[in-house]
């Protein structure tokens, strides 16, 4: 089994993220590194892609795969993802962003590439595929999550990321959805992280967590 890297967002001035990055490159030679990078959504002109490709290459990495779900998605691909040293699942909607992994029937690839001992980045909306669902956007749109809102489960707990940003009323909402369902869920101000190695979780940054202890 691998790691999982759980972002609210990357903020390279944030000593928190900082610090994130610093565990998420422990150990290996960040020339060496190979990332692939998932789009949450089209992004023909590259605009998202090229932003984390500087954000990776102020790393020392060069080498980032531009793994499409949407008008360049081909299956010859795959291959070349399972061979990155890690995956990264951008930021963006993250109700969209499921709907594409389905789509393309991508759950399976991540889950083995997983398993093998990959690492998976996931900032934002890419971060919150890693849970339990993508229910608290569902709520966020006012609706009862009457479609699908399951996600990868790599981990039992839902993620809420921006949550500085987030305003009373909804947070009272998430609270009032977690003792409803039982569900745990951590929340995570932006520049702070969570991440998953086996059974140990570490929190870095101030997090919140809703619903009891959490475990992977």
């Amino acid at each position: 089994m691998g790691k999982l890297f759980l972002y609210s967002d990357q903020i390279s001035e944030s000593p928190e993220n900082q610090r994130l990055d610093s565990l998420l490159f422990n150990g290996m030679e960040t020339e060496k590194i190979k990332v692939g990078y998932i789009p949450s959504t089209q992004d023909k002109d590259k605009k998202y892609f090229r932003t984390k490709v500087d954000y990776y290459q102020n790393y020392g990495i060069s080498d980032i795969v531009f793994f499409d779900l949407y008008a360049e998605f081909t299956s010859n691909n795959i291959n070349k993802l399972m061979e990155c040293d890690i995956i990264h699942l951008s930021a963006g909607n993250p109700i969209e962003f499921r709907k594409a992994i389905k789509h393309r029937k991508m759950e399976q690839v991540l889950w083995n590439y997983y398993h093998s001992g990959g690492i998976i980045v996931g900032v934002s909306g890419g971060a919150v595929q890693l849970g339990q669902s993508t229910a608290l956007f569902h709520l966020f749109k006012g609706s009862d999550c009457v479609e699908s809102s399951d996600a990868l489960k790599m981990v039992n707990f839902e993620f809420l990321p921006h949550y500085n940003r987030w305003n009373n009323d909804f947070k009272q909402e998430v609270l009032a959805y977690s003792k409803r369902t039982g569900t745990r869920i951590l929340c995570v101000n932006d520049g702070d992280g969570v991440i998953v190695d086996g059974k140990n979780i570490q929190m870095i940054g101030d997090i919140k967590v809703i619903g009891g202890k959490v475990k992977s």
